[in-house]
């Protein structure tokens, strides 16, 4: 499994150089893929963009995401949204 770690924040003022870390899943060819969002200080709707174009782009590779380190209160705030899914590794 191919694992990336982010660092920093998942937000408008990062999203962009954080797209660019994450080009490093989209490269692998096959197997899943794993993004650790434990070292992820904010993150707003742009950050969850990324996440689901992330996933897409591996999806339509055959490539499974699983997204691990999400904090409780993003899962929390988004939950009502319909968003948490992703963040939980699943969609529901």
């Amino acid at each position: 499994m191919r694992t990336l770690a982010l660092q920093g924040d998942l937000d408008v003022f990062a999203i962009h150089q954080q797209w660019e870390q994450a080009q490093a899943l989209l490269t692998a060819e096959h197997g899943p893929a794993e993004l650790d969002l434990s070292g992820i200080g904010d993150l707003d709707l742009s950050g969850i963009q990324l996440l689901y174009a992330l996933e897409r782009e591996l999806q339509a590779k055959g490539v499974q995401l699983t997204v691990t380190g999400a904090k409780e209160d993003w899962l929390t705030r988004l939950a009502p949204l319909g968003l948490a899914g992703l963040l939980g590794g699943h969609h529901p």
